[in-house]
């Protein structure tokens, strides 16, 4: 507002320098400008937008595996954002999660964090979206790529139309991981944020980085808890932690649960969501 009445004041004392109402346009426009209120989106629109219509539970289960289905009705989702691109552990794109399950979306655009923290509650408006899986992981995005035929997957949202699909709410704390074991873990806890405890990595995983950092190369370390059940923890090259190396001892992990094909696995958001300080198994 400030910096269109500075261009006012500077056109009109340039064009009407001899105009004696030159200060009454000015005083006129002022008081337009600091008293009409601007609102990014309608507040009714908002008030709807968080009252949605459907779950991600419910979206999710209109998924066919191996299949891409355009969505066509005007429904709502919304949740709160339990992982996004802040370390790039994750590539854009964005994990929503409800009361009812998670749902990863993928989003054309990088710093994605700073529009999308962690914790904020956003709605996404569903119609000409379109749900997919890659490796039996699904998603949400905006049109099918037939690029590679042999792997067939779905377009990010393009940035220019972010604002026409996710309406952003007020930030707030990440929802408290759902404690679970490691042998309870299957598609019904997809893209959300889990913790696993009395866990640790296996000893030939100990002491190793993340990942490649060196060659930007993802890198699989495997968690095991004190009854030898064992998941896998997948980590990007690109991750701003892959060249820190693991932990020896045992704790608890944090992560959202993944999966690539028949393979189980973990993602975590940083280092923060591994706290492993205790003796391990005997």
């Amino acid at each position: 507002m400030f910096y269109q009445l500075s261009f006012l004041i500077n056109l009109i004392f340039m064009k009407n320098q001899s105009n004696q109402y030159g200060f009454v346009v000015l005083a006129i426009l002022f008081l337009n400008l600091c008293c009409e209120p601007s609102y990014d989106i309608p507040p009714s629109l908002i008030t709807e937008a968080f009252a949605p219509d459907l779950t991600i539970k419910d979206l999710v289960s209109k998924h066919v595996m191996g299949k891409f289905e355009q969505w066509q009705k005007p429904n709502t989702i919304a949740g709160v954002v339990v992982a996004n691109d802040r370390t790039d552990n994750f590539y854009k794109s964005i994990v929503l999660q409800d009361n009812s399950g998670g749902i990863t979306v993928r989003l054309d655009g990088i710093k994605l964090n700073a529009n999308y923290p962690v914790g904020m509650k956003i709605a996404i408006r569903l119609k000409g979206l379109w749900l997919g899986d890659y490796g039996k992981l699904i998603q949400l995005g905006a049109g099918v790529d037939l690029s590679d035929p042999a792997y067939p997957s779905l377009f990010p949202i393009p940035q220019t139309l972010f604002d026409q699909f996710i309406i952003k709410g007020p930030v707030a704390s990440e929802p408290q991981a759902q404690l679970v074991k490691i042998t309870e873990l299957g598609n019904n806890y997809q893209s959300q944020l889990v913790q696993l405890n009395q866990v640790a990595f296996v000893v030939a995983d100990t002491g190793k980085t993340y990942a490649d950092a060196k060659n930007k190369a993802s890198l699989n370390r495997t968690i095991h808890d004190c009854n030898g059940n064992n998941i896998i923890l997948r980590t990007s090259g690109y991750a701003n932690f892959a060249a820190i190396k693991t932990p020896s001892m045992m704790g608890t992990l944090k992560g959202i649960y993944s999966v690539f094909g028949s393979t189980k696995q973990l993602i975590i958001r940083d280092t923060g969501d591994i706290r492993m300080l205790l003796p391990r198994c005997k």
